[in-house]
């Protein structure tokens, strides 16, 4: 299994709808989450959350498929180039 760390920003525009939707979803994921920062942004309505996550790219791909699929839900994920283990010289 060729897990790799990515980066999820998620954008819940309609807050009271998307909450437990998306957190169900988390929940279901929680293994892998390693980072979860969240911001609520209750003047406008709107949720900020920010996730690490260690998947294959596979199965991240199914995660923010999922997660795109709820309604007023907006993803982006960056999947970053190194891989476990890796280091980085300068």
């Amino acid at each position: 299994m060729n897990e790799r760390c990515h980066i999820l920003t998620i954008i819940m525009e309609d807050r009271e709808s998307a909450f437990h939707p998306v957190n169900e979803l988390l929940h279901s994921y929680a293994p892998h989450i390693l980072l979860r920062v969240g911001y609520p942004m209750r003047d406008l309505g709107v949720a900020v959350i920010f996730l690490i996550v260690e998947l294959p790219i596979a199965e991240m791909g199914s995660f923010s498929g999922k997660l795109g699929q709820i309604k007023s839900v907006k993803v982006q994920v960056t999947t970053l180039k190194l891989e476990k283990g890796e280091k980085n010289e300068h």
